[in-house]
């Protein structure tokens, strides 16, 4: 009897943990997402009848007009969504616009109080110079604008091979980091644009890195100012700037980018225009009159495209699983706005893709959980940080045993308790077995026999 109810108090003991296990995990009806699961959002398709949002490469047909250029786009700065194209995609040469990726490098590479100092091989480079001498020194800054406002072709040597030694491997930079902006029809032979049968470009190309240009501050600084003066360390008497571009002042807003002109080329210009914090983008190559057309494609972008926020900041985009938390979930909210461009009087026609990631608490409030893409037509046009609504704590105190990520190691010392429990209850009549099965043979069976024999062995 004794033994019996030593049975069923191990078996108690052990239905009890269950129990508790049971009740401290509650059978889910869904299971939980892996790590970097996409989830579906609530509430953000746009209605079904929404027109396009991004111009496609047009054909002659569905131009509203031509421009007076071999090829010619218009972007805008900050989705890239292609709002006008003419021959976009056709491979040009493209003359002194060929700096601004110099200029990108230049800034990406150095401070603005970087000493440069001039070598002879940049001080012997032809055409459009700053008549740089050889061991003459000036800073990044002062360069900057001799090569966007003067084009000075020796001042991007001097910057290339300051950057990277020589300017060869400064050409390798070029065409890696137009590869990285997506400019994939671009090939760069040198860093300032003097012809060669191997260096071209697109104007879909140039309208990229004219992009990624004008984010960074210092460019966009030079290539709005008219005139500067500069600082020299031997010829003092060469230091006024003056920008070559006569698109600006001849249209509201502009600020930039680039000329470039060679006889293969033809004239050239990246254009830049912002009209209440709004920035356009424009290329035109070979393009005679190209203040004029540059001005006609900004014209048409601002009366006739307006920019609409599709994703508020702290917009709920999903819910993310949380683990050792008594909250099982926490919201994702977008960190910053997002933005598309469409005609005017249309609706925007978009997609959502949020990822989100399965998270172990504790987890802080505005943290990074996830990300968010804007994407229309299979273009991203822009992506934002998911981020928690609100901070999670994990289990605490006796509900972390149970809960929390040490719980398979309680559960285990709990079984292991209980086996401990059972042991003691039935160790003095296991001793005594062991005891009788080291003893002589006919009595060690004798008294195993008596041992499983006896009415109150339980058995």
């Amino acid at each position: 009897m004794r033994r019996s109810r030593l049975i069923t108090l191990s078996l108690a003991l052990l239905a009890g943990l269950q129990v508790v296990y049971s009740y401290s995990h509650p059978r889910k009806t869904t299971p939980q997402p892996p790590p970097e699961t996409r989830l579906p959002v609530p509430t953000v398709t746009p209605p079904p009848t929404a027109q396009p949002t991004e111009a496609k490469a047009e054909t002659t047909e569905d131009r509203p007009f031509s421009i007076d250029a071999t090829s010619a786009i218009l972007i805008d700065a900050n989705t890239g969504q292609t709002l006008y194209a003419q021959n976009a995609d056709e491979r040009r040469p493209i003359a002194s616009t060929t700096k601004i990726m110099t200029a990108l490098l230049l800034c990406e590479s150095t401070t603005p109080e970087t000493v440069i100092t001039a070598s002879k091989n940049a001080a012997e480079t032809r055409e459009s110079s700053l008549h740089l001498k050889e061991g003459e020194k000036v800073t990044a800054h002062d360069l900057l604008r001799a090569i966007l406002m003067r084009s000075a072709n020796d001042a991007c040597v001097a910057a290339a091979e300051h950057i990277a030694k020589t300017e060869e491997a400064f050409v390798a930079k070029m065409n890696a980091r137009a590869a990285d902006l997506g400019a994939t029809h671009t090939h760069f032979v040198n860093s300032h644009g003097l012809h060669d049968d191997e260096h071209y470009s697109t104007a879909r190309d140039l309208a990229l890195i004219g992009r990624a240009a004008m984010r960074e501050s210092r460019i966009a600084e030079v290539t709005a100012t008219k005139t500067c003066r500069i600082q020299r360390s031997i010829d003092k008497l060469d230091l006024t700037m003056h920008n070559h571009s006569r698109f600006l002042g001849k249209f509201p807003g502009a600020d930039g980018i680039k000329t470039g002109w060679t006889v293969p080329a033809g004239k050239c210009y990246v254009g830049s225009a912002t009209q209440n914090g709004w920035r356009l983008i424009s290329v035109v190559l070979n393009c005679q009159m190209y203040p004029e057309e540059t001005a006609k494609l900004m014209e048409y972008g601002f009366s006739h495209f307006e920019t609409r926020t599709v994703v508020n900041p702290r917009q709920p985009m999903g819910e993310c699983t949380v683990a050792n938390s008594p909250d099982k979930t926490v919201l994702a909210v977008a960190k910053d706005p997002l933005q598309c461009v469409v005609k005017k009087g249309q609706e925007p026609r978009y997609e959502l893709h949020p990822t989100l990631t399965a998270l172990t608490a504790p987890v802080a409030s505005a943290s990074t959980i996830g990300s968010l893409q804007l994407v229309a037509e299979g273009q991203v046009l822009g992506s934002t940080p998911l981020i928690a609504e609100h901070g999670v704590e994990e289990w605490q105190g006796f509900s972390a045993l149970i809960h929390g990520k040490n719980k398979t190691r309680f559960y285990g010392f709990s079984l292991f308790s209980g086996g401990v429990l059972v042991f003691l209850g039935y160790g003095k009549r296991t001793r005594k077995r062991f005891t009788a099965l080291t003893k002589g043979s006919r009595r060690r069976r004798s008294r195993f026999s008596e041992s499983f024999g006896s009415d109150d062995t339980g058995w």
